[in-house]
């Protein structure tokens, strides 16, 4: 049993993407290390906007890629596949500087090599869904064994894809 869940922007994200890789990543089965799309992910987000101060830690909680001026946060991303889940992601550092720090600040999601970027907001829609996300993470982290497998058209691409393989 998870007695004190600390929900990360990667496990909003596996939320609106896949439980079962949620499960495997919030306990602590972490194969990411050695996916290559990973890596080459760390690789474009160390390697893009040099001039930012990135990895900005808040509150020992939240890590964005860092904060651009005119207040925005901002989140860069290897490509825009999956994008909702990433926007999500995103939703949930504005929901948080929004409900703990009182600031309400602008989102970008960046990927440079698409030279492509999408504003993102925070709607009252969004603060449910990021809510409702909150309270069903540690109900899902919590259960003995990893939701059953449900393929999706991204599954190969994944870290976990030897785990869920029928």
């Amino acid at each position: 049993m998870i007695k004190e869940t600390h929900i990360t922007g990667v496990m909003i994200q596996y939320f609106f993407s896949c439980h079962r890789e949620l499960w495997f990543f919030g306990n602590r089965l972490n194969m990411n290390y050695e996916n290559e799309n990973i890596k080459i992910g760390k690789q474009i987000q160390q390697n893009s906007y040099d001039r930012e101060v990135k990895d900005v830690l808040i509150d020992n909680k939240i890590s964005v890629d860092f904060i651009k001026e005119k207040n925005t946060i901002c989140e860069v991303k290897k490509s825009s596949v999956l994008e909702r889940p990433k926007k999500m992601q995103l939703k949930y550092y504005l929901w948080y500087l929004k409900n703990n720090k009182g600031v309400e600040l602008k989102g970008e999601l960046k990927y440079p090599t698409e030279r492509k970027k999408v504003d993102v907001s925070l709607s009252i829609k969004d603060e449910r869904e990021i809510e409702e996300a909150l309270s069903e993470i540690p109900k899902i982290l919590d259960k003995s064994k990893p939701p059953e497998p449900v393929e999706k058209p991204y599954c190969e691409n994944c870290s976990y894809y030897e785990f869920c393989k029928v």
